[in-house]
C-alpha cells in the first residue's frame, strides 16, 4: 500500500490537506465503479452507462494529476464533474426515488473539508459550492421533475437509496476519524510545545513549577518528601565569549543529555532560564539528593564536550534544597534553592550546597 501511494505522489512531505484529496478521489472511483456495476445489472440504460463510464475515466484520471501535485486543478474538478453527473442522475436520467439527490450532501462537507480556509479564493469556491449543491437539493426536493429517461421499479428505488446512503455514510465515518485524530495530534504538538524548552527539548519553568506546586500539596497533605536540585554552569559566559552563541547552545544541549542520561526515569529535568537548570526529585531527602548531586557534579567534571571540534571542560555549581514544613509554598522552596547555588558559586564553584527554610550550609 505504501508503494502505491509512493507511486501516485502521496509522498510523507505532502501536507495534511492535500492528503485527503488522495482519499477522496480514492472514494470517489469506488462508488462510481460500484453504481456503474449497478446500472449494467439493474439499470441497462445505455446512455447513463456510457456517461458514468465517461466520469469514471476522468475520475481515474484525477491520480494523475494529483502525481504531478496538481492539488488546486483535482480540487475544482471533483466539485465540477460530481455536480454535473450527479445533477444527470438527479433530473435527467432516472426518477426521484432512486434517492441520488442525497448525495448534494456530499460537497458542503467535502468542500470545508478540503479547500484551504486560509486561501481566499478556496474559501470563496467552497461556499459557492456548498451553496449550488444546496440549491440543486431543494430544486429536486419541491420541483415536480417528472421528466426522466429511465423508469425504476420501487424495489431497484429502495436498493440505490440504500446504497446511497451508505456509500456516504463511509466517507463521512472515515474523514470525521481522520479530523479527530488531526485535532488530536495537534493539541499534542500544541502540549509539547507549551511544556518543553525549544533548545533543550527538557521541560520548562512553566513545567517545573507546575509539577513542584503539585509535589508540595502532595507533601503537605501526606507524610512524603521531595528535593529540588538547583544548578548552572560555571564562567558559561566565558564559552560564549571565546567560542560564540552558537557553541554556548551547542554546549546546553550536550549537556541535558548527559544529565538526563543520569538521573532517573521519574525525575523531572527542566531549564530553569539561561545556562540554570532545575531537576524535581520525587519521593527523595537530602540523603538521596545529595548522593545524585554528586554523582552529577562528578560527571560533568570528567566529561568532555566537543563544539565545533573543540574539546570543552566545564564544571557545575549545584543547590540542594528539600522540602519542609517551614516552607510556605513551592516558590519559597525554588528561593531557597537560589540561595544555596548562589553559596555555591559565592564558595569557590564546583560544589554543592544545602539549603533548608531557615539557612544555609
Amino acid at each position: 500500500m505504501k508503494k502505491f501511494l509512493k507511486r501516485i505522489g502521496c509522498t510523507p512531505d505532502v501536507e495534511y490537506y492535500d492528503r485527503l484529496l488522495y482519499f477522496l478521489v480514492l472514494c470517489t472511483i469506488l462508488v462510481i465503479g460500484l453504481f456503474l456495476v449497478l446500472y449494467i445489472l439493474f439499470i441497462p440504460y445505455a446512455p447513463a452507462i456510457i456517461v458514468h463510464l465517461i466520469y469514471f475515466i476522468l475520475s481515474l484520471s484525477l491520480y494523475i494529476f494529483l502525481k504531478y501535485k496538481k492539488f488546486n486543478l483535482v480540487r475544482f474538478s471533483i466539485f465540477i464533474l460530481h455536480l454535473i453527473q450527479l445533477s444527470l442522475a438527479v433530473f435527467v436520467w432516472f426518477p426521484y426515488t432512486t434517492g441520488f439527490n442525497i448525495y448534494y450532501f456530499m460537497v458542503p462537507m467535502s468542500a470545508f473539508i478540503i479547500m484551504r480556509y486560509s486561501n481566499y479564493w478556496q474559501r470563496i469556491f467552497a461556499v459557492i459550492f456548498s451553496c449550488i449543491a444546496m440549491i440543486l437539493y431543494l430544486l429536486s426536493e419541491i420541483l415536480p421533475f417528472d421528466f426522466y429517461m429511465y423508469e425504476t421499479s420501487e424495489q431497484i428505488n429502495r436498493v440505490f437509496r440504500g446504497i446511497s446512503i451508505v456509500s456516504i455514510l463511509v466517507p463521512m465515518i472515515y474523514i470525521f476519524t481522520m479530523i479527530a485524530r488531526r485535532d488530536n495530534l495537534v493539541n499534542n504538538e500544541l502540549k509539547e510545545l507549551a511544556s518543553k524548552d525549544a533548545l533543550t527539548q527538557i521541560y520548562n519553568r512553566r513545567i517545573l513549577y507546575k509539577a513542584g506546586n503539585d509535589e508540595f500539596v502532595r507533601a503537605r497533605n501526606h507524610v512524603y518528601c521531595f528535593t529540588i536540585l538547583l544548578f548552572d554552569i560555571d564562567f558559561f559566559k566565558k564559552v560564549n565569549d571565546k567560542y560564540g552563541h552558537p557553541a554556548g547552545d551547542a554546549l546546553l544541549i550536550e549537556l541535558t543529555e548527559l544529565i538526563a542520561k543520569n538521573i532517573r526515569k521519574t525525575d523531572l529535568f527542566a531549564r530553569y532560564g539561561g545556562e540554570e537548570f532545575a531537576i524535581l526529585l520525587g519521593n527523595t531527602g537530602n540523603n538521596d539528593g545529595l548522593s545524585i548531586a554528586e554523582k552529577l557534579l562528578e560527571k560533568v567534571r570528567t566529561s568532555v564536550f566537543m563544539i565545533d571540534g573543540n574539546p570543552i571542560r566545564i564544571t557545575v555549581s549545584i543547590g540542594l534544597t528539600e522540602y519542609s514544613h517551614d516552607f510556605s509554598n513551592f516558590d519559597d522552596m525554588m528561593k531557597a534553592a537560589d540561595n544555596a547555588l548562589y553559596s555555591a558559586k559565592e564558595n569557590g564553584r564546583d560544589q554543592i550546597r544545602i539549603s533548608h527554610a531557615e539557612h544555609t550550609l
